[in-house]
Parts: structure tokens; sequence; C-alpha cells
């Protein structure tokens, strides 16, 4: 925390006003939310599925699968910062990952038992993610294998690039392939704006992000329901973190999308669902030595992140 408040990174702030309204808003939401942050690991599962980038409030309007739902703090307000504080230094050789999201190469092989990298082997080239039902494949696939682990699912969506017919219809509109603009051809790139920025600008309508968004949690909670009706035990539905879908931070800002932010905090990127569906019979999990996951180049790694938006 300590490392925030350098001389070089409070001129920074300081060049800026936007960051000034920024900082108080993060030191508010850090005061009011002190030692709230869920430990995903210690709570009572034996399935975790995190949807990336799930925001409370769409989560709670949509999803139709009964159960006990609160809202939690999560760790992070982007995928790694929460992998940071749940996972790393940690070892957990109970649990197997089935992960959609490349950021899990920076994972040491001995946090779990097994990682199951789907971003490597799984990921669609033409809507450049990894779709839901080959995790839900996946996933599946794990529970056979491992009967005695507890199992997190990690699905990439609601995470843009997004999935639906308004998402089709935007990447046609507005040249968009992946998390950024390409005016080129499949396999190009250009140093074209980025989603978020052209949305910022107005160049991209925000009521279709918003829907294109609703219809991509619609498409990955389908997948997710038909999953959990074939997972014995109990299983926990959550997200790593939320995201920003125009909002303003405060009333002297501009509208913010996205979530790779550094120096924002706040109840919309930081409050996420935990969904407990109710357990039947539960099953006897035991920790055994870790296996050493398969791992991607870097180039590819890169590739992914960059269509993911976060290069």
């Amino acid at each position: 925390m300590m490392e925030r408040y350098t001389l070089e990174n409070i001129k920074k702030v300081l060049q800026r006003p936007e960051y000034v309204l920024w900082e108080l808003q993060r030191i508010a939401f850090d005061l009011r939310h002190s030692g709230d942050s869920v430990d995903v690991m210690e709570q009572d599962w034996d399935n975790l599925i995190l949807l990336d980038a799930c925001r409370y409030d769409r989560f709670e309007a949509q999803n139709t699968m009964s159960g006990d739902l609160s809202a939690v703090v999560s760790h992070g307000g982007r995928s790694w910062e929460f992998m940071k504080g749940n996972f790393v230094g940690e070892q957990y050789h109970d649990t197997v990952y089935v992960t959609a999201n490349p950021h899990t190469e920076k994972l040491a092989d001995d946090v779990f038992h097994a990682v199951h990298p789907l971003y490597i082997d799984e990921w669609n080239e033409e809507r450049e993610t990894v779709l839901p039902g080959d995790v839900v494949d996946a996933v599946l696939d794990a529970y056979e294998r491992y009967p005695n682990k507890r199992i997190i699912a990690h699905f990439m969506q609601p995470h843009r690039p997004y999935l639906g017919p308004t998402a089709e219809t935007l990447q046609e509109e507005y040249n968009i392939r992946g998390f950024n603009r390409n005016i080129a051809h499949i396999g190009a790139r250009t140093d074209q704006p980025s989603y978020a920025t052209l949305l910022e600008r107005g160049e991209i309508p925000i009521d279709k992000t918003r829907q294109a968004y609703r219809e991509t949690l619609d498409i990955v909670l389908d997948h997710v329901t038909s999953l959990t009706e074939q997972l014995t035990g109990k299983t926990v539905v959550s997200a790593d973190h939320g995201e920003m879908l125009g909002e303003r931070l405060t009333p002297l800002t501009k509208p913010k999308f996205g979530h790779s932010f550094k120096y924002i905090r706040n109840r919309t990127l930081y409050v996420v669902p935990w969904l407990e569906l109710e357990a039947d019979a539960r099953r006897d999990i035991t920790s055994d030595e870790p296996i050493a996951f398969e791992r991607a180049e870097s180039a590819t790694v890169e590739e992914r992140l960059r269509s993911l938006g976060y290069k």
C-alpha cells in the first residue's frame, strides 16, 4: 500500500485533476471495506465457478439459478489482482483449476494440484476467446479425472470479446475484432484506439455495448446452469471482478468503461456475486502432490492477452 504514495506517484496523481478525485474515491472505498475482501479458497465449496468481469447488479438481474445470493468484496478489480490476492504464495493441492484466463501463466506450478489452461488449445481464433461450451466440456472432464479434488472453473465471459447478436453487429459496424479495432484483415493488428477508448469518445454507442454485455452474460449463465446440474457437491458461482459500463466515478469525471485500471477502486469493480447453490452429497476431498501444468509460449500469451484487451 505504501508504494502507492511514493513521491513519483504523488506527482503523477497531482498532474491531472481526475486522478485526485479517483484517489479520494479509492481511499473512501478502502476505508469503508477494509478487511472485507473474501478469501475464496477459505470458503466452503466443492466447485467454484468464476465468471470473468461479471457485475453484481447484472448477475442479480439475469441469474435464474436458485440459491443463496450475496454480494462480496473481491481481492481484485482485474484478473491478476484477484489471482494474487487469492492464489499467489499459497498451496491448494486439493484443487484443480480449469481456466480460460491467460493470466494463469503467472502462477507457480505448485499452487494447485493441477491446472488446465484452456487458453492454449481451446482458444477460438474467430471469436478470440475461449467459448463457454468448451469450458463446460473441460470442467466435466476434470470432474471425472479428479473425483476427489475441488474444482475451480474460470469462464472468460462476460468479459469481452462479447458473444451474441449485438456483438456480431458491433463487430461488423465498427470493424472490431476481439477487444481492439481492426480495419485490416483477420490476423492483422493496427494502432487503432482500444474499444474502451472508442466508447469513451462516443464513437461506439454505450447502449449497444451494454446490450452486448447482457447477452454475453445470458449465454454464459446458460452454460453455467447446465454445468451445475452435472456436478455433485456444493457449488458456488462468483466472479473475479466487475466491469465499468459507462459509469462516472464522481460527478466531475468522465464515464469509464472496462476494468484494467490501476488507480480506480469502487463497488462496481470490486463487489461481485456469491451464489451458493443447494448441496447434495458432498465429495470426499483429498490433497496430492502437484502436477506441473502445460505452459504456453510467451508470444501466444501476449496475443491472447491483447485480444482480451490487456495489452
